[in-house]
């Protein structure tokens, strides 16, 4: 009798889980189709797992470079430079096999690395790039980079007191994160917890400004949320930004089906019914990106780095000096991610890239010989009008958002004294940084999922 109770119940879920298969409400109605002249669909973008790592080794398979690396139409071999690597061997490892010219480009301002370029040369290739972006020398993104460099070479000083001023404000979220933690174990507080997991959130926006620059300390402070600083090193700085809001953006098609940004067709329950259980997506995006991870050590048949267990060993040390049982912990443990996880969540989603006015693949787009890169990270994006210009907020809640894709491996408060150098450079080509309201980006963000049609 009991066996066969077991096995109604294993059919029962069986069927169920066919019946969700077969009528999933937040099905891709489509493939979204690349509008900006993206050659090839990506390879394993649709990985069931949407791990970093997989996207990674779907870009390989798309350039197909044996091992080597593409800048523009040249072949190189680093593998005697990887040690060296001036920005840690991070980049040039991840990136080995694939073309990493928007990589190269965006995180050099300095013509230096150029000029070590030819000892490494292998030889030119002719096949076309995935990548319709463009860097041509007097277009837009180039002659940015050009008056950048000129001016950091003037003001290097300053330069260096903006960027001490943000460690010090890191470093300081990180300490009351610290403290307000041990208070809620201490007490066992669901506000301090509440805090506590709001400072984490910020601790970690402000530490993602360094896991964009050379190897540092600071960048591990973003893995004690249980998110990864390696790994998003790859779905966030050489994927994100540098495809924004394309096929190629992992941060977009990690999201699906539930989150469907692109303009393509979409279902009903994705359009309208997103904006009901975001906030439920929100809280739970840590313990996802979680299981995620440790499903993709499994297959890599490997430990976590060292440093994810930042956060484990932060919370053990923790329990045992505020002297909290085991129980208490593990309660304000999950409280406090669960608190951090959604304002993640909140800000992350709202930084400016979702919106109708915004440009995303899918949406009308007529160009015949390419885009320049900088350009397109323009349209691609939206200010904040309240964090927008100020150091200490945009360093916290993915501020100055344009200035930073442009420019991902400045220091924050490098990009605040910047400013007035861009903003000259783009008024000669006829652009302006486009603003809104915090509450009509966060708007704008509802209307891009629930939107269809192209824009023309």
């Amino acid at each position: 009798m009991i066996g066969r109770e077991s096995q109604s119940f294993k059919d029962f879920f069986i069927n169920l889980f066919n019946v969700i298969i077969q009528n999933n409400p937040f099905e891709l109605l489509e493939k979204p189709k690349s509008t900006i002249g993206i050659k090839n669909y990506p390879n394993l973008r649709d990985h069931p797992l949407h791990s970093p790592e997989i996207w990674l080794e779907g870009k390989r398979k798309d350039d197909n470079l044996s091992g080597l690396w593409r800048i523009h139409n040249k072949l190189y071999d680093f593998n005697d430079f990887i040690k060296i690597h001036p920005g840690g061997k991070d980049w040039l490892e991840l990136t080995k096999g694939t073309d990493i010219t928007e990589a190269f480009e965006s995180n050099h301002i300095s013509t230096l690395p150029e000029a070590f370029l030819p000892k490494y040369f292998i030889k030119t290739i002719n096949t076309p790039r995935n990548s319709p972006f463009t860097f041509d020398k007097n277009d837009l993104y180039q002659t940015l980079k050009k008056n950048v460099r000129n001016e950091i070479n003037k003001s290097s000083e300053l330069i260096k007191s903006l960027q001490n001023k943000t460690k010090l404000i890191t470093d300081g979220l990180l300490l009351m994160f610290i403290l307000t933690t041990s208070g809620c174990l201490l007490k066992e507080s669901y506000l301090l917890g509440a805090i506590s997991g709001l400072l984490l959130t910020l601790t970690s926006i402000a530490a993602h400004n360094f896991f964009h620059q050379r190897d540092n300390f600071r960048r591990f402070y973003f893995d004690l949320t249980t998110m990864s600083s390696k790994s998003w090193r790859i779905s966030h700085a050489l994927s994100h930004h540098l495809y924004t809001n394309t096929v190629y953006d992992f941060e977009i098609s990690a999201l699906e089906p539930f989150f469907q940004y692109l303009t393509m067709k979409k279902n009903i329950t994705v359009r309208y019914l997103s904006w009901i259980y975001t906030p439920i997506v929100y809280g739970l995006l840590y313990l996802g990106y979680f299981i995620r991870m440790c499903i993709q050590n499994v297959l890599d048949k490997k430990l976590f780095n060292t440093e994810s267990y930042l956060p484990f060993i932060l919370w053990t040390f923790l329990s045992i000096i505020t002297n909290q049982s085991i129980f208490v912990s593990m309660k304000m443990f999950v409280w406090v991610y669960l608190v951090s996880s959604f304002f993640v969540g909140v800000i992350g989603l709202n930084a400016g890239h979702h919106h109708p006015d915004v440009f995303h693949d899918g949406d009308y787009f007529e160009s015949k010989s390419g885009i320049d890169w900088g350009l397109y990270q323009i349209l691609a994006a939206m200010d904040r009008t309240e964090t927008h210009k100020s150091h200490f907020w945009g360093l916290i809640t993915f501020g100055d958002h344009i200035m930073h894709h442009l420019f991902p491996s400045l220091d924050h408060g490098a990009l605040m004294f910047l400013y007035p150098t861009v903003e000259d450079t783009l008024k000669q080509f006829g652009i302006k940084l486009r603003t809104n309201s915090t509450f009509q980006v966060a708007k704008g963000q509802f209307l891009q999922l629930s939107k269809v049609s192209v824009q023309i």
